[in-house]
């Protein structure tokens, strides 16, 4: 009789078991938001908008970065693609020091970029249902939170936008978060704080601060103690990080980037009159500004306010909302300049990205919310009385705007609609005692309502067109067998469709430009640049196909940069450009003062007449790989190899070691001794390998430590 009972008891608790998996099982949810670009389609910030990051950057660098993996066997340190040459290595959004990125590559492109978000975005959901779960929050409210936290509709905009990065190190941050209450382990803390920097620098600003702020609000133990903490696992994080860290810092401090204005660090700031974005989905229509968090949550966040116990559970989430609000308001803010100004505070470009700090406190406190509901901890009388306010108001609303656009404003409609029907399903949750119909229920509302306003964030494009763009322009250009670099002023061959075919541009879309590149590229293009820009050439109104209209190339500086074909969607005027032919409304010029990718020189090009001077022998050979190029030359003279001057770069002239001397600003020179010559020119930055070296000492501690508590 008892061992009968006692295999009753066992099926009992198998089939629980069996329907906890299954509510589980809703964690993965979030990643539907990637399917159509699994599928093959490229999300767009919306149906109107020209350029997505996925295409201008994450894609053509994942492209290059498995060509040279691939094909030349080695890590590209540098990279030809865009700007005469960049180092590839020492830009976070090339993704070489991210591993986990590098998934992508095993999957055709871009398809496999989405792939690698879905499953960062089921990690981030399993992250944050851990979080609640250690903070007391049973399984409903815990999922459910979770659940909010990766459908957030602000992510979904986002990767329209293309922002691949910071959706990687999004995904990292409840895991850090988490390591605050997991004994605080400070290996732990340190490797997640190098691989959310490693994934974006950009948002590990901003997860530092969090993280520092819950670790503070909810650990109490000895000043000594916490300060050794920090220190511990800032130095684990310092070391694993290095190899993106060192070489950025170097990049950063000749770039552009030091040249920010305040002006430039406040950029995208939330007008005030977009934070009706909490109620309406898209509000204002950039994605930095999106801020929809659904109705249910909305909710769930006013009635926790009316709830003693759970209302001081929340403070630390509450007030991280409102900080996340006032953030991101920026240069709205009286002081907001000075205070920009201040160090690391400049660090956190483009303000209103503090609003993910709102996405993620109301996911916490809904979860929180729901976990009292649950355990009927919360008076239904309020509940009702609550769900009733919120039903007519919303129900008011969202009939005086039905009414005024007469149907016509679905976005600002879902809004409204999402709340009444939040609001009548809590109002009759309060009738039942069925605790699984109230999780099923909630967990329907949130993904229909936050997954639904997640794909009215972004628009989808068929690869086929998005790849067709220019391509006739580029098989045109492509007949030309010489090593040569295209130049636009109108972005007409987008960086993108070049990867695959080796094209190398003058100019191009990346946020780190070189700064003495960026001057020179002022005066070739004709076009000034007028504060911060993340393009070269700038475009001032962000419509590439006319803002620099008028403005005339110097076509002798250019062909310095070995720039020999221009593209433009408007005329250009200047001597020494030849009309080849018009494409699809591009015309393509052809530089008559092109000069070859190396050659040897009497004596330096004459600027005023633009003339060659005395231009002795072209390089007989030339192999360019992405961290060596080899040449043969042949003397006397001074060999001018037209790639940019950067520290890192040794050259060998015979095998003997040489100093490179910089020419015409930003170009790279040897004097050669009369005679046939073997040169070679490798990137070896010290900063690149030193910070191998302390990654290594980094993997090494911890390894050591880890082992050390598991003896």
């Amino acid at each position: 009789m008892n061992h009968s009972k006692e295999i009753m008891k066992t099926k009992k608790i198998n089939k629980k078991s069996r329907k906890i998996d299954l509510w589980k099982v809703l964690l993965i949810l979030p990643a539907v938001i990637y399917i159509p670009g699994m599928l093959g389609w490229i999300p767009f910030p919306s149906e109107t908008a020209q350029y997505t990051d996925l295409l201008l950057t994450h894609y053509p660098n994942a492209i290059y970065l498995r060509n040279a993996i691939l094909q030349d066997h080695s890590i590209p340190l540098w990279s030809n693609l865009i700007y005469s040459g960049v180092p590839f290595a020492a830009n976070p959004l090339s993704g070489v020091w991210y591993l986990p990125g590098w998934i992508a590559l095993i999957f055709p492109l871009p398809a496999g970029i989405s792939i690698v978000l879905g499953m960062h975005s089921v990690f981030g959901t399993w992250g944050f249902y851990k979080l609640l779960k250690s903070e007391g929050v049973e399984d409903t409210g815990s999922i459910i939170g979770g659940i909010a936290f990766g459908l957030m509709p602000k992510i979904a905009a986002h990767y329209g936008a293309g922002h691949v990065t910071m959706l990687y190190a999004l995904a990292w941050t409840p895991w850090l978060i988490l390591e605050s209450r997991n004994n605080a382990k400070w290996w732990r803390t340190g490797v997640i704080l190098a691989l959310l920097f490693l994934a974006d620098p950009r948002w590990a600003v901003f997860a530092g601060f969090l993280w520092i702020g819950y670790d503070i609000a909810h650990r109490h133990k000895v000043i000594k103690k916490t300060i050794i903490y920090y220190l511990k696992s800032g130095l684990t994080a310092f070391l694993i990080a290095s190899p993106l860290l060192l070489p950025m810092m170097e990049f950063a401090g000749i770039s552009t980037r030091s040249m920010m204005t305040v002006e430039d660090v406040l950029v995208y700031s939330l007008p005030p009159e977009n934070l009706l974005g909490l109620i309406i989905p898209g509000s204002g229509g950039n994605p930095e500004w999106f801020m929809y968090s659904g109705g249910l949550l909305i909710i769930l966040f006013i009635m926790q306010w009316f709830i003693k116990g759970l209302k001081k559970k929340n403070t630390f989430w509450s007030v991280w909302i409102g900080l996340g609000l006032f953030i991101s308001l920026g240069s709205w803010i009286p002081g907001a300049e000075w205070v920009a100004q201040l160090p690391l505070i400049g660090l956190l470009r483009v303000p209103s990205r503090a609003l993910f700090f709102s996405g993620i406190g109301l996911a916490a406190i809904g979860g929180k919310t729901i976990d009292w509901i649950v355990k009927q901890e919360i008076s239904k009388k309020m509940t009702r009385a609550i769900a009733f306010s919120v039903m007519l108001f919303s129900i008011f609303m969202g009939g005086a705007i039905a009414y005024i656009t007469k149907l016509g404003n679905y976005r600002t409609l879902w809004g409204f609609i999402f709340l009444a029907i939040s609001a009548i399903a809590l109002y009759g949750l309060t009738l039942t005692k069925n605790l699984g119909a109230i999780k099923w229920i909630a967990a329907l509302i949130i993904v229909i309502d936050l997954a639904g306003a997640g794909f009215l964030s972004y628009s989808l494009r068929s690869p086929m067109i998005v790849m067709d763009n220019s391509a006739e322009i580029i098989e045109y250009i492509d007949n030309d067998i010489d090593l040569f670099r295209t130049y636009s002023p109108s972005y007409s061959i987008p960086q993108y469709l070049t990867v695959d075919r080796e094209f190398e541009l003058a100019d191009g879309v990346d946020p780190l430009q070189i700064g003495i590149y960026a001057e020179f590229m002022d005066s070739a293009t004709g076009i000034p640049s007028e504060g911060y820009s993340v393009t070269i050439p700038p475009f001032q109104t962000g419509q590439p196909a006319t803002d620099n209209l008028g403005f005339n190339p110097d076509a002798f500086l250019l062909g310095l940069i070995n720039v020999k074909y221009i593209v433009s969607e408007f005329e250009i005027q200047t001597d020494g450009l030849i009309l080849l032919d018009t494409i699809k409304e591009s015309n393509i010029y052809l530089n008559q003062l092109f000069m070859p990718r190396a050659w040897v020189q009497k004596e330096d090009l004459n600027y005023e007449s633009q003339q060659p001077g005395q231009l002795t022998v072209k390089v007989n050979s030339l192999d360019w790989k992405a961290n060596q190029i080899n040449l043969n030359a042949q003397g006397p003279g001074r060999l001018v190899l037209s790639e940019i001057n950067y520290p890192g770069w040794i050259a060998y002239v015979d095998g003997v070691k040489q100093d490179i001397e910089p020419v015409y600003d930003i170009l790279r020179s040897l004097n050669l001794e009369e005679g046939n010559h073997e040169v070679y020119f490798k990137y070896r930055p010290i900063s690149i390998f030193a910070g191998i070296f302390l990654a290594f000492v980094g993997w090494i501690l911890v390894i050591w430590q880890y082992l050390k508590e598991n003896r």
